[in-house]
């Protein structure tokens, strides 16, 4: 068994104890009684802010270490986020860009200057996807730390699962 911390577009979000392996589809149906009214299921983050992001038809993946990786994704703190239609695929990237830029601690120049040019190449109507994919790679890298090296995923995520909504 395991904890997983649910938010999001959940009727019932909270710390949920479900067997390790559990996929996101049977936390939101089993665990959290289902998705808010007026909501569908749309993508998740299996990991907190730097766990990355799927889309929903990849919501039978188990949740559990070594199962996410191959997808640019992993569990992290089990902490699961759920979003719906009524969510913006860019604009929950951008948000966790800004989350990283403010929580980066400043010492290592990849992280602290790479988070803030990826806010600015992010806030433009179009996402320019190579250098974005340039930057993300340097950050990945040669950032000291974890935050820095996880700081791209989300980023890659999107332009990787939701191409259509960064075009």
């Amino acid at each position: 068994m395991r904890s997983f911390s649910v938010s999001g577009r959940v009727k019932e979000p909270g710390v949920k104890l479900a067997p390790a392996g559990v996929t996101a589809r049977e936390l939101i149906d089993e665990f959290c009684g289902g998705m808010l009214p007026g909501h569908s299921f749309k993508a998740y983050l299996p990991g907190g802010a730097s766990g990355g992001i799927l889309p929903e038809r990849m919501a039978d993946i188990p949740l559990d270490f070594g199962t996410l990786e191959q997808h640019g994704c992993f569990v992290g703190s089990h902490a699961v986020v759920i979003l719906s239609d009524q969510d913006d695929m860019k604009a929950v990237a951008l948000n966790l860009m800004r989350f990283f830029e403010d929580e980066s601690c400043g010492q290592c120049t990849p992280c602290r200057v790479g988070t803030a040019k990826a806010l600015l190449l992010m806030d433009e109507r179009k996402w320019n996807q190579p250098l974005l994919a340039e930057l993300s790679q340097a950050m990945m890298d040669a950032s000291i730390c974890g935050l820095g090296q996880a700081a791209p995923n989300p980023v890659q995520c999107v332009i990787k699962y939701f191409p259509h909504e960064v075009a």
